[in-house]
C-alpha cells in the first residue's frame, strides 16, 4: 500500500515523486521505459531532449527545488552557466546572446544598427513582463487562479497585464518589419518556450518570458542532462521511494483507493495507493485513464492544448577542427530569413564542450541537431525521416562547411528509432486553441477525482523547461497538502 502512485517517464514525474517521497510519504514511480535521458554510441554521449537548462541561478526554480530536497547545487557536477547562452546564425548575421544586458544589446545593435531604438524598447518591455511573471510564479506557482480571492487579485492586476501585453505586441510588430530581426526573436522564443505561436496569436507573455531567460542564464551540463535526473532518482530512492522501470500498466481502477495492475517482467502485480499522479506525456493516458466518463470534461480541456511540433534529432560525432572558433554550446540556425522559423526553417544545435572528455573522444565533439516537425516521428515513415535528416544535414553544412570531411560518426537509422522511442521524454511545442490570460497555457493539475492529479510540461507550456519542473512541484504539493489535512 502506497501513499502515492506516480506514472510517467518524464522529468516532471520524477520531480513529483522525489518531493512526495522526501516528505515521508511512501511513493512508487512507474515508468514504462528505462527513463534514460542520454544515448551513447561509438564513444559519444548525446542528450535525448535538447532543451536548454534554465532556472539554476540562486533563488531560481531548479535551485530552490534542489535545496528543498537537500541536494547542494554543487552536486550537479558539470553544470555550467553559458556566456553566450545561445548563438543565432542567419545567412548574413551571427548574434551572441550574452547574459549581460548591455553586452547583449550592443551585439544586437552591431548586427542591426538601424533598429537600435526598437530593440531597446522591445527589451524594456520584455524585462517588465518577465518581472511580472517571476513574481506571479514565485507567489502563485499554479499561475492561474485557484480560488475566488486569487481570481479577484488577477482581476485587479489585469489592466497592468493587458497594458504590458499590448506594449510587447506593438514593439514586436515594429522590429518584425525587418525579416532577419524577426527570425532572430522567433528562433529564441521557439527554443526556450514550449508554447508555439499561431497566426492568430503570434506573440504573448510566453514569447517575452522566453526572451528574458537568455539574460537570466542558460545552463549546460558537460556530462549530459542525465546528471539532473540521476540526482533526483537518488534523492527519491534514498528517501524510501520505489522506482519500477520497464513495466507495462494494464489497468487502473479509481475508488477511495487506487488500484493499478502492472506487468513487471515475469509477473503481474497489483499496486494500491491513496493518490495517483499521471503525466500528460504518458502514452496510455487517454486509453487507461481519460476514458472514464468523469474525465470527459478534463479531456476536452486537455484537447485545447495540442502538440504542434515534435522534435527530431540527428546525432553525430565530428572532429573538433571543423568547428569555428568561439562557437557556442547552443546554436540556432535559421535556414531562410524570409520564412517563419517553425516552417521547417530552424535547426537547433547542441555541441558538447571542448573540455568534456566523457561525451566525446579526444579531439572530437558530440553534436545533436534538432528540427521541429509538424507530424510526430511515430507516424512518419523511415523514408520521410531520412529526407528530414538530409534537410538537417544540409543546414549544418552551411554552418560547418567542412562537415562531411570531418564526420566521424552518424547513424541515421538509430536517430530515427530514438526519435520514436523518446516522445515521452522530449518536450513538444504546444499550441493553445484558446489563449489563456497570461498566454502561457496554464492548465490545472487537478482532475474530477479528489485523489487523482496530473503533471507534465504541457500544463505550463509557456514556461519551457522550468514549466515542466514547476508542474511536477505543483502536483506534489497538492498531494502533500491533502495528506497534511488527513493527518489533522
Amino acid at each position: 500500500m502506497y501513499d502515492t502512485i506516480v506514472i510517467g517517464n518524464d522529468l516532471s514525474s520524477l520531480v513529483t515523486a522525489a518531493i512526495i517521497s522526501h516528505h515521508g510519504r511512501k511513493t512508487v514511480l512507474l515508468s514504462e521505459g528505462d527513463a534514460r535521458h542520454i544515448y551513447s554510441d561509438y564513444g559519444y554521449t548525446f542528450n535525448i531532449d535538447p532543451t536548454p537548462l534554465t532556472g539554476f541561478a540562486p533563488g531560481q526554480t531548479c535551485s530552490r527545488l534542489l535545496a528543498n530536497l537537500g541536494i547542494p547545487v554543487t552536486e550537479c557536477s558539470g553544470l555550467q552557466l553559458l556566456n553566450p547562452g545561445l548563438q543565432v546564425i542567419l545567412s548574413d548575421h551571427r548574434l551572441d546572446c550574452f547574459n549581460d544586458m548591455e553586452e547583449f544589446l550592443n551585439d544586437m545593435e552591431r548586427e542591426f544598427s538601424g533598429q537600435k531604438s526598437e530593440i531597446r524598447k522591445l527589451y524594456a518591455s520584455v524585462l517588465r513582463i518577465s518581472n511580472l511573471m517571476e513574481q506571479r510564479i514565485t507567489e502563485k506557482p499554479f499561475v492561474s487562479p485557484t480560488n475566488f480571492d486569487e481570481f479577484i487579485s488577477v482581476l485587479k492586476s489585469s489592466p497592468l497585464i493587458l497594458k504590458e501585453k499590448l506594449s510587447f505586441i506593438k514593439r514586436f510588430k515594429a522590429i518584425s518589419k525587418n525579416p532577419s530581426l524577426a527570425r532572430v526573436f522567433e528562433a529564441k522564443s521557439a527554443i526556450l518556450s514550449n508554447w508555439s505561436s499561431s497566426e492568430k496569436s503570434p506573440v504573448s507573455f510566453s514569447s517575452a518570458y522566453a526572451l528574458s531567460l537568455l539574460l537570466k542564464g542558460l545552463y549546460h551540463n558537460v556530462a549530459g542532462n542525465e546528471v539532473l535526473s540521476g540526482l533526483l532518482k537518488s534523492a527519491f530512492e534514498s528517501s524510501g521511494g520505489d522506482l519500477i522501470t520497464n513495466c507495462s500498466i494494464m489497468r487502473i481502477n479509481i475508488n477511495r483507493e487506487i488500484d493499478v495492475d502492472v506487468s513487471i517482467p515475469d509477473k503481474l502485480s497489483q499496486i494500491r495507493g491513496r493518490y495517483l499522479i499521471a503525466s500528460t506525456k504518458w502514452e496510455k493516458l487517454r486509453l487507461l485513464l481519460l476514458n472514464d466518463r468523469k474525465f470527459k470534461r478534463m479531456e476536452r480541456r486537455l484537447k485545447l492544448v495540442k502538440s504542434a511540433y515534435y522534435p527530431f534529432s540527428l546525432h553525430m560525432g565530428i572532429l573538433e577542427r571543423c568547428i569555428p572558433e568561439k562557437t557556442a554550446i547552443y546554436v540556432a540556425i535559421v535556414i531562410d530569413e524570409n520564412r517563419p522559423v517553425m516552417d521547417d526553417n530552424l535547426v537547433f544545435v547542441e555541441i558538447s564542450s571542448r573540455d568534456c572528455k566523457d561525451r566525446a573522444p579526444a579531439g572530437k565533439r558530440a553534436l545533436s541537431a534538432t528540427i521541429f516537425l509538424k507530424e510526430s516521428p511515430l507516424v512518419l515513415t523511415n523514408d520521410e525521416l531520412k529526407e528530414v535528416s538530409q534537410v538537417v544535414f544540409c543546414a549544418l553544412e552551411k554552418f560547418l562547411p567542412f562537415l562531411r570531411e570531418n564526420l566521424d560518426f552518424l547513424n541515421i537509422g538509430v536517430s530515427i528509432d530514438l526519435s520514436r522511442k523518446s516522445q515521452e521524454l522530449v518536450n513538444h511545442k504546444y499550441r493553445v486553441q484558446s489563449d489563456s490570460f497570461f498566454g502561457i497555457s496554464s492548465l490545472s493539475n487537478k482532475t474530477p477525482y479528489r485523489n487523482v492529479f496530473m503533471t507534465g510540461g504541457m500544463l505550463l507550456a509557456g514556461l519551457g523547461f522550468q514549466g515542466e519542473v514547476i508542474s511536477g512541484i505543483n502536483a506534489a504539493n497538492l498531494v502533500i497538502s491533502k495528506e497534511r489535512d488527513r493527518d489533522g
